[in-house]
């Protein structure tokens, strides 16, 4: 009895972490496009600018500058919790790293791997591909 009560722990376990991985793993939308001469997309002109971009992904998109020629966009859907309506990241106000005031989980910019909090994975990075001064961000996971 013992032994059944256990495997139905570890199979009731597993799927709950599929299924919460599942969660936060599937956000698919048509790719977005910017054009980075367009006025609400100035903070982009300079490393480490920022936008969000609404509409995609699970609860939007952090789209950052890394240097001239490499652009990163973060889902902004904390992973610690990405259910939780308050999960939301967004760049800090010193504009050096990502947080979720929800959990106090925070990332880094460089591949939006927690820096500190109770998160233990990354931000979802998606792909970015640039064509003169327009970005494509597509739903393609990166990491």
């Amino acid at each position: 009895m013992i032994m059944k009560k256990n495997s139905f722990h570890l199979v009731l376990s597993s799927v709950f972490v599929l299924a919460c991985s599942a969660v936060y793993s599937q956000a698919p939308f048509s790719t977005v496009t910017i054009n980075l001469n367009f006025p609400q997309y100035q903070k982009l002109k300079l490393d480490g600018g920022f936008v969000y971009i609404e509409g995609a992904g699970m609860k939007g998109l952090i789209l950052y500058r890394a240097s001239e020629n490499s652009y990163l966009a973060f889902e902004r859907a904390c992973p610690h919790h990405p259910g939780a309506s308050c999960a939301i990241v967004q760049v800090d106000g010193s504009s050096l790293f990502m947080i979720d005031r929800c959990c106090n989980s925070s990332f880094n910019f460089s591949d939006g791997q927690p820096t500190g909090g109770p998160a233990e994975r990354a931000l979802i990075q998606y792909r970015v591909d640039m064509e003169g001064s327009v970005l494509k961000i597509s739903d393609e996971i990166i990491n």
